[in-house]
C-alpha cells in the first residue's frame, strides 16, 4: 500500500525574563499535558526543540518534566532538535557565538541521552552563510519553511523532499516545513490534517511532508487549550496519525537514514512569510497586506505568491531604531568578553531574540523582556573596561560619545539633539533610557495580517486570522512620536503650550534642538555640548555640561535666547511596574519610584521648575488582543527664558 512519509515536530520557548507565572502558565496549558498525552500513544513520536531559557525554568522548577522527556527519548518517541541554547537568530550574532549557543544546547540534549544532529532555526531566519556555522557546530540538517524555497524558485510540487544546500564548500540536509499543514495542526479537525496527508501520495516512498512548529499552538494560544485537551483534538491527531496505513511516521534523522536529500538548492536570506510583512516598515507593510489582498480577490494569490516577497528579519533594526542600538551595543560587548568565560554566559543570555523585533507577539514592545537584554549586556560589560571613546557604536553614520566611570556608562548621541541614549547603572544593571518611542504599526489601520491561508469557519482560529479594532477608549489616547526618546532632550516651547497637547505631540517646537546636532568636547570623566541654533527663527543657543558623579550625574545648563519662551528639559525614563498617569506640578526636587524596575532615583535642581509627567504608552498587537503598554514615563523640567538662562540639574541613584 502507497505511504506518504510523515514527520511531526513542536519548537516550545520561553522568552529571557518572560514573568515567573507565564512560565506556569505555559506549563500547566501547553508543555505538561502534550507530553503526558504524548506517552500515552507509544506509537506516536515527534521531533521536539526546547530553547534554553525554558529548559533551564523547567529543571529547577519541574525537574519531573524533564524525567519524563529523557523517557520519551529513551523509548524513541522523541528525536531532540536543537538551536542556539538562549534562543537567538543565528544570522544576527557572530559566528563563534553562534557555535558556542549551539554546542550549549546539545550538550544539554547529551544528558537528556540524545546526540543531537538537527536545528531548529529560530524564527527560521535563514543567510547562506549560516551553512559553515551548522556544520562547525556538527549540525547535518536544519528545518526552515516551504516558503524559503519557494523563493528559491521552486514549486509546491517539489517541496516534499529535503535537499541539500552548499556554502563555501559545506553542504547541509535542508527540511521545507509545510506551511499547510501550519495552519492545519492544530486549528482545523484532525480528518483535513489527515485527508492533505493522504492527498499528497503519490506511490513515491520518499516523499515526506514536515510539520514543525510552535508547542505553544496546543494550548497557550487564544482557545486553543479547550480545542486541543478538552474536546479532544491531540488525543484524536496522535491515535490517527500513528494508526493510519497510509501514514509513515518518521523522525528527521529516521528519514535521513532511509533516503538522500533530492539535490541541491540554493536558498535566499528568508524567514516565513508572515515575517516578510511583520519587518517591512509600517507604510510598506500596510501596502503589502493591500496587495496580498487584491491577489487573493482576484483569484491569482496562489499562482504568483512565489514571487511575493515583503522584508528580511534584519529590517527590524531599520525599523526600530532603539532594537538596533540595543543590537549593537550586544555585539560591541561580544567581541570585548570574547575570552572570559564567566562573562560570555551573560552575553549569550543577551542574544535571546524576543526583545529585538515584533510580529504577532509582543517583542520589543515588552519591557521587561528588554530589561532581561539590557541586564545582560551590562552584566557581560562589566568584566571588560573601554574607559571613554568616541565612535559610531550603532552604525547609523553618526558618532557616539561612550563615557564610562566606576558606576555608569553614558552615551550621547551629538548628532541627535546632544541627547544621553544610554545611562546605564552597573550596581542595578538597568538602562535608565531603556524607553521605546511611540510608533504608528500598519496594523493599526489594516483590520487582518496578510495570511497565505484562507479561513473556513471549522476548528479554531489561529492569532494569524484574527482581525482587531481597536477599543475608543484607547484609541483617545493614541499618540505617535516623531522622535526617538532620551534624556536630556532640549525643547523650546511657547509659553501657552499646555501638558495635554504636549504629552499627545500635538505641540509646536520653536526650536530646532531636540533632534539638531551638538559640538561636543569631553573632558575627564564628562562631556559638554553646545548648539547654536534657532527659535523662532531667531539665534538660540544651548550649552549642556555633564559630568558622572558616584551616584549619578550632575548636568550644568546654559541657554540664550532671543524670544520668550519655555524652555524645556526632557528626561525619559525606563519606568515600567508602576502605571503613571499624566500631571504637572512645581518642585526643586522629586524621586521616581519603580520597584520592580529601574528602582528608585532622585532629579535635584539648583531652582524651581515645573515639571510635566506623563506616561509614554505604545500600541501593539499581541497573542491575546491589544497591548497598551507605559514603556516609560517623560519628566519635562520647565524654566521661562527671555535672555539667559543657568541651571544645575542633578540625577542620583537612590
Amino acid at each position: 500500500m502507497p505511504m506518504v512519509n510523515f514527520i511531526f515536530g513542536i519548537h516550545n520557548h520561553q522568552p529571557l525574563g518572560n514573568f515567573g507565572w507565564v512560565f506556569e502558565s505555559a506549563y500547566d496549558r501547553s508543555y505538561r499535558p502534550f507530553m503526558e498525552t504524548l506517552e500515552e500513544y507509544p506509537n506516536m513520536k515527534a521531533a521536539v526543540h526546547i530553547s534554553g531559557p525554558l529548559l533551564e525554568w523547567l529543571a529547577e522548577n519541574k525537574p519531573e518534566h524533564i524525567e519524563l522527556i529523557r523517557s520519551l527519548v529513551k523509548k524513541g518517541q522523541l528525536e531532540i532538535v536543537v538551536a542556539g541554547f538562549y534562543e537567538p537568530v543565528l544570522a544576527a550574532i557572530p559566528k563563534d557565538d553562534r557555535i558556542e549557543q549551539i554546542t550549549l544546547l546539545k550538550d544539554f540534549a547529551k544528558k537528556l541521552g540524545y546526540d543531537a544532529r538537527g536545528v531548529w532555526l529560530t524564527e527560521r531566519v535563514w543567510q547562506p552563510e549560516l551553512v559553515k556555522s551548522l556544520r562547525e557546530a556538527g549540525i547535518e540538517y536544519v528545518i526552515v519553511d516551504d516558503y524559503h524555497f519557494m523563493s528559491a524558485g521552486l514549486s509546491k510540487e517539489e517541496l516534499y523532499w529535503p535537499y541539500y544546500t552548499e556554502d563555501g564548500g559545506e553542504v547541509i540536509a535542508v527540511f521545507p516545513i509545510d506551511e499547510k499543514l501550519r495552519y492545519l495542526i492544530p486549528f482545523r479537525p484532525v480528518e483535513k490534517t489527515v485527508e492533505y496527508l493522504h492527498s499528497i501520495d503519490n506511490g513515491d516512498e520518499s516523499r515526506v511532508a514536515v510539520f514543525h512548529d510552535d508547542g505553544e499552538k496546543f494550548g497557550v494560544w487564544p482557545g486553543t487549550y479547550e480545542w486541543v485537551y478538552e474536546k479532544g483534538w491531540l488525543r484524536e491527531f496522535f491515535d490517527r496519525i500513528s494508526s493510519d496505513e497510509r501514514i509513515n511516521l518518521t523522525l528527521y534523522s529516521e528519514y535521513l537514514a532511509r533516503f538522500k536529500p533530492r539535490g541541491l538548492v540554493y536558498l535566499p536570506i528568508a524567514s516565513y512569510f508572515e515575517m516578510s510583512e511583520w519587518s517591512l516598515p509600517a507604510k510598506q507593510a500596510k501596502l503589502f497586506v493591500e496587495f496580498v489582498e487584491k491577489l487573493k480577490g482576484q483569484g491569482q494569490f496562489e499562482k504568483y505568491r512565489v514571487f511575493v516577497r515583503g522584508g528580511i528579519w534584519k529590517n527590524f533594526f531599520f525599523k526600530y531604531p532603539e532594537s538596533n542600538y540595543m543590537h549593537k551595543r550586544m555585539l560591541m560587548v561580544s567581541k570585548l568578553v570574547r575570552d572570559n568565560p564567566e562573562a560570555r554566559r551573560f552575553i549569550l543570555r543577551a542574544q535571546c531574540n524576543d526583545a529585538y523585533w515584533h510580529g504577532v507577539f509582543g517583542g520589543v514592545y515588552l519591557p521587561h523582556l528588554r530589561r532581561a537584554v539590557w541586564e545582560n549586556i551590562i552584566r557581560a560589560n562589566g568584566f571588560a573596561s573601554t574607559g571613554s571613546f568616541v565612535r559610531d557604536i550603532d552604525f547609523d553614520g553618526r558618532d557616539e560619545v561612550f563615557i564610562e566611570d566606576e558606576n555608569f556608562y553614558a552615551v550621547f548621541k551629538p548628532a541627535y539633539g546632544g541627547a544621553l541614549f544610554e545611562l546605564s547603572s552597573k550596581k542595578k544593571a538597568v538602562n535608565y533610557n531603556d524607553v521605546l518611542a511611540r510608533r504608528w504599526e500598519h496594523y493599526h489601520e489594516v483590520p487582518e495580517a496578510a495570511t497565505p491561508e484562507e479561513e473556513d469557519g471549522d476548528g479554531v482560529a489561529s492569532i494569524h486570522e484574527v482581525g482587531r479594532k481597536i477599543p475608543d477608549e484607547i484609541r483617545r489616547e493614541l499618540a505617535y512620536d516623531d522622535r526617538m526618546r532620551a534624556i536630556l532632550q532640549d525643547h523650546f516651547l511657547d509659553p501657552e503650550t499646555a501638558l495635554e497637547e504636549y504629552r499627545l505631540n500635538r505641540h509646536i517646537e520653536l526650536g530646532d534642538f531636540v533632534t539638531g546636532a551638538y559640538d561636543y568636547s569631553l573632558f575627564e570623566g564628562g562631556v559638554t555640548l553646545e548648539r547654536d541654533g534657532t527659535v523662532s527663527g531667531r539665534p538660540a543657543r544651548v550649552e549642556k555640561s555633564f559630568r558622572l558623579a558616584e551616584d549619578g550625574f550632575i548636568v550644568d545648563y546654559t541657554v540664550g535666547s532671543e524670544v520668550k519662551a519655555l524652555f524645556g528639559v526632557e528626561l525619559n525614563l525606563a519606568v515600567h511596574s508602576v502605571m503613571e498617569q499624566p500631571e504637572e506640578f512645581e518642585a526643586e526636587k522629586f524621586e521616581v519610584n519603580d520597584p520592580y524596575g529601574i528602582g528608585k532615583v532622585g532629579i535635584e535642581l539648583d531652582k524651581k521648575a515645573k515639571v510635566w509627567k506623563y506616561p509614554i504608552k505604545t500600541l501593539s498587537q499581541s497573542e491575546a488582543g491589544w497591548d497598551f503598554v507605559q514603556q516609560g514615563v517623560s519628566y519635562t523640567l520647565l524654566f521661562p527664558v527671555d535672555g539667559e538662562l543657568r541651571f544645575r540639574l542633578r540625577f542620583r541613584e537612590l
